[in-house]
Protein backbone atom coordinates (compact mmCIF):
# COMPACT_ATOMS: atom_id res chain seq x y z
CA UNK A 1 0.00 0.00 0.00
CA UNK A 2 1.41 3.32 -0.18
CA UNK A 3 1.10 5.55 2.57
CA UNK A 4 0.65 8.94 2.94
CA UNK A 5 2.28 11.63 4.87
CA UNK A 6 0.39 13.56 6.94
CA UNK A 7 1.30 17.06 8.56
CA UNK A 8 -0.68 19.20 11.01
CA UNK A 9 0.09 22.65 12.19
CA UNK A 10 -1.48 25.10 14.85
CA UNK A 11 -2.42 28.47 15.74
CA UNK A 12 -2.06 30.24 19.05
CA UNK A 13 -0.72 29.55 22.18
CA UNK A 14 -0.74 26.29 24.08
CA UNK A 15 -4.51 25.46 25.39
CA UNK A 16 -6.40 22.44 27.03
CA UNK A 17 -8.40 22.44 23.61
CA UNK A 18 -5.39 23.13 21.23
CA UNK A 19 -3.20 20.59 23.11
CA UNK A 20 -6.32 17.73 22.66
CA UNK A 21 -7.11 18.43 19.30
CA UNK A 22 -3.69 17.87 18.03
CA UNK A 23 -3.32 14.76 20.59
CA UNK A 24 -6.23 13.35 18.71
CA UNK A 25 -4.71 14.49 15.21
CA UNK A 26 -1.31 12.79 16.06
CA UNK A 27 -2.47 9.56 17.83
CA UNK A 28 -5.53 8.94 15.14
CA UNK A 29 -2.96 9.51 12.19
CA UNK A 30 -0.77 7.06 13.90
CA UNK A 31 -2.88 4.30 14.33
CA UNK A 32 -3.89 4.61 10.54
CA UNK A 33 -2.46 1.89 8.10
CA UNK A 34 -2.97 4.79 4.99
CA UNK A 35 -0.41 7.14 7.29
CA UNK A 36 3.13 6.57 7.22
CA UNK A 37 4.66 9.68 8.98
CA UNK A 38 3.40 12.43 10.83
CA UNK A 39 4.89 15.90 10.97
CA UNK A 40 4.10 18.69 12.96
CA UNK A 41 4.82 22.43 11.18
CA UNK A 42 7.15 24.66 13.21
CA UNK A 43 5.97 27.80 12.94
CA UNK A 44 2.70 27.49 11.07
CA UNK A 45 2.52 27.92 7.30
CA UNK A 46 5.48 30.24 7.10
CA UNK A 47 8.09 27.59 8.19
CA UNK A 48 5.94 25.02 6.25
CA UNK A 49 6.67 27.17 2.87
CA UNK A 50 10.50 28.05 3.99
Amino acid sequence: MNRKNLIVGQSGGPTAVINSSLYGVVSEGLLQDSIGHVYGMVNGIEGFLA
